[in-house]
């Protein structure tokens, strides 16, 4: 019973916003190349040449701990290569192929990722950016939908009737968009998702009442790099948050995200679940995130590293993810 509640408190948590790089996108879009020249400023800007190639390594790790007890750790990783296609006055197309990923059987997730991403082994996916290297979206997503789509069926009958429901349901409620497709390639956030943002130099925080109906508190640190004859070497940033759900408003809030993505009328799950999780919850929730970020000169990310840790004082769950740069061929730079 208390897996299945990690489960639950874990998915609904991945609905709420917290991630800082969303915020000040929101709150420091920049709009032109005057607010991006500015003294005292971080800006994180792609400046990518035609033919750029890169090599990433993903990781990922999942951690479950109830009271001082780890009970579980679960792990996938995979090979990233990336080939600037075609760079235009409006924006960026890549050539990214994903390969050798490596899953811990145990995780169901991982079974369908690791399956889906043999299946596309070799296959490029089209990667689309705005100028200054901000994520569009994914050009060819049907394609990689449909592929997704048949090999769920191919597996239909290797697997027990939950983990297929359960990944039926993902395939029609979650991954049937340009949107959904791109949640199943996480290293896009990790490369894109900061860029065309602008933020000051050195320490800000604030609190964020607007992106999420529970307040969000941020501290955020910013700097740019240089080499010592005062050469640019490219810039960092590191991000802490954190928000406290009430456990009188949890219910409410989890089933209006499980709404939002299809699974029912937002009265009628509130009415469903709280009486559970108001039973099951021994406080209030808890949701911290920590985000690093590291960028080359020219805007290709060196580094990132996001953690999640959230759920009560006796049942937590902590996600980490980190993609480093394990080689690179930069042109006309």
């Amino acid at each position: 019973m208390k897996n299945v509640f990690i489960r639950i408190i874990v998915w609904c948590l991945a609905l709420m916003p917290l991630s800082v790089s969303q915020v000040l996108a929101q709150s420091n879009e920049t709009n032109d190349e005057a607010e991006l020249s500015e003294d005292s400023v971080v800006n994180i800007i792609a400046y990518f040449g035609k033919n750029d190639t890169l090599t990433y390594v993903y990781d990922y790790q999942d951690m479950r701990v109830v009271g001082e007890d780890t009970v579980s750790v679960q792990t996938l990783s995979r090979n990233i290569s990336i080939v600037v296609a075609d760079t235009t006055g409006n924006g960026y197309t890549l050539e990214m192929i994903s390969n050798d990923i490596k899953a811990d059987d145990n995780i169901k997730k991982a079974f369908f990722e690791k399956k889906f991403f043999e299946t596309i082994k070799g296959e490029k996916v089209i990667v689309k950016l705005d100028e200054y290297g901000a994520l569009q979206g994914i050009s060819n997503w049907k394609m990689l939908y449909d592929k997704a789509k048949s090999l769920l069926n191919d597996e239909a009958n290797t697997m027990d009737k939950e983990t297929f429901k359960g990944l039926k349901g993902m395939l029609d409620h979650t991954i049937n968009s340009e949107q959904g497709m791109m949640g199943m390639f996480p290293e896009l956030d990790l490369l894109f998702g900061s860029h065309g943002i602008q933020v000051k130099e050195g320490q800000n925080n604030f609190v964020d009442s607007v992106s999420s109906e529970i307040p969000v508190t941020y501290k955020y640190i910013a700097y740019n790099d240089y080499e010592e004859d005062g050469t640019y070497a490219g810039c960092f940033t590191m991000a802490l948050s954190e928000t406290v759900i009430p456990k009188e408003r949890f219910s409410g809030l989890l089933a209006r995200g499980l709404s939002n993505v299809g699974f029912g009328k937002e009265k009628k799950i509130e009415g469903s679940i709280g009486e559970f999780f108001n039973k099951e919850l021994d406080g209030d929730v808890d949701i911290k995130g920590y985000e690093s970020r590291e960028y080359y000169f020219v805007g290709w990310p060196r580094k990132t590293v996001t953690i999640r840790d959230s759920g009560t004082e006796n049942i937590r769950s902590i996600i980490a993810r980190r993609i480093s740069c394990t080689s690179y061929s930069l042109f006309n730079h």
